[in-house]
C-alpha cells in the first residue's frame, strides 16, 4: 500500500479540484486499505501460502494497472534504469516486505496488523534522522515516540493480545514496516528513472515481485495454482488482486488533484476501517491495551507527517 503512495508522489497538483471528489476517493482508499488486511487474513488462514499469495496479488494487480496504463496510452521509457528501480522495489518494498507481512496477518488480528503497518511513516522519519537526510525536530521525534509507546503497549503487558504466544510475531511483524521504510529513503523520488510514469512503475514493481517470489514459491512447494471452482480464499485473493489495482489508480489521482499530504491521511483511515473490519468480520475484541495504543500510533504519524515549517 505504502510504496504505492509514494511512487504517484510526484504527480503535479492542478490549482482546481472538486470539494466532493477528494474526500470521497480519500475515504475510498482508507476503506480499501483497510479491507485488504481482512482479504489477507482470509487467503493465508485458507491455505494459500504468503508466497503463493504473493505472487499471485503482484501479477493480478499489475495485471491491471497494465490495463490501466494503456487505457491512459502511459508508455513507459524502458532501460536499464527502469528495470534496476523496479528489481530493487518489487524486491524489498513488495517482495520480502510483504512475505513478513503475509505470513504474520495469518496469525495476528486483523486490527494489530493494521495498527503494526501503521508504523511506516514512523520507520521512515526514525531512519531519515538517523541517516542525516532530515533535520531533527522534536516535534517529529516526539511522534516517533507516540508510536513506538503504541506497540509497547501491545506487546509488554500481559493480557493485551489473545495469545502471549503472538508477541514474536508482533515483533517479527516490524519487519514489513521497517523495509517499506528502509525503501523509501534508500529510494527516494530523486532516484527513480528520467521521465518514469507512476503506473509504469507501479506495473513493473508488482511484476517484478512476482518474478522474484516464484521461484522461492516453486522451490518451497508452495505455489498455489487458481482454477475454479474458487475457494473462499482464492476469491479473497482474486479480489484483493483486483481492488488494490483499482486502489492504486484511486491514489494516483488522489494525490494529482488534491497532492500527497491530503492522501496521507488514508494511512490513519485505514487503520479504523481495518480495525472495524476485523471485529465485523472475524468478531475481533482488543483489551484496553490495544485500545489505548489505537491514538497513540495515529497521533504518532499525524506529528510525523507534519510540515517541518510548521515545528
Amino acid at each position: 500500500m505504502a510504496v504505492w503512495f509514494r511512487l504517484a508522489a510526484m504527480v503535479p497538483v492542478p490549482a482546481a479540484r472538486s470539494s466532493l471528489l477528494p474526500l470521497l476517493l480519500l475515504l475510498m482508499i482508507g476503506a480499501l486499505w483497510g479491507s485488504f488486511y481482512a482479504l489477507i487474513k482470509i487467503g493465508t488462514t485458507g491455505g494459500i501460502a504468503p508466497s503463493a499469495y504473493l505472487f499471485w496479488f503482484g501479477s493480478g494487480a499489475g495485471t491491471v494497472l497494465l490495463v490501466i496504463a494503456i487505457a491512459r496510452r502511459s508508455r513507459p521509457q524502458l532501460g536499464w534504469a527502469f528495470f534496476r528501480y523496479c528489481l530493487f522495489v518489487g524486491l524489498v518494498r513488495f517482495g520480502i516486505a510483504n512475505v513478513v507481512f503475509y505470513s504474520t496477518q495469518k496469525r495476528l488480528p486483523v486490527g494489530v496488523m493494521a495498527l503494526i503497518m501503521a508504523m511506516v511513516p514512523i520507520f521512515t522519519q526514525l531512519i531519515s534522522i538517523a541517516t542525516r537526510l532530515e533535520r531533527l525536530s522534536w516535534l517529529r521525534l516526539s511522534g516517533i515516540l507516540c508510536g513506538f509507546t503504541g506497540v509497547v503497549l501491545i506487546v509488554a503487558p500481559k493480557g493485551s493480545l489473545p495469545d502471549p504466544s503472538l508477541i514474536p510475531w508482533v515483533l517479527f511483524g516490524l519487519i514489513a514496516p521497517f523495509l517499506h521504510a528502509s525503501g523509501y529513503v534508500l529510494l527516494s523520488e530523486r532516484s527513480r528513472p528520467p521521465n518514469a510514469d507512476s503506473l509504469a512503475l507501479g506495473c513493473g514493481t508488482l511484476f517484478a515481485a512476482a518474478l522474484w517470489v516464484l521461484p522461492y514459491s516453486l522451490w518451497m512447494g508452495e505455489f498455489h495454482m487458481l482454477w475454479p471452482p474458487f475457494s473462499n480464499a482464492e476469491l479473497a485473493l482474486i479480489a484483493h488482486m483486483i481492488l488494490a489495482g483499482i486502489n492504486f489508480y484511486a491514489i494516483f489521482e488522489l494525490i494529482r488533484i488534491s497532492g500527497p499530504t491530503y492522501m496521507s491521511q488514508a494511512n490513519s483511515l485505514s487503520v479504523c476501517f481495518g480495525v472495524a473490519f476485523g471485529i465485523a468480520l472475524f468478531g475481533e475484541t482488543h483489551t484496553l491495551f490495544v485500545w489505548a495504543a489505537v491514538p497513540l500510533v495515529l497521533g504518532g504519524v499525524a506529528l510525523v507527517n507534519l510540515n517541518p515549517a510548521k515545528t
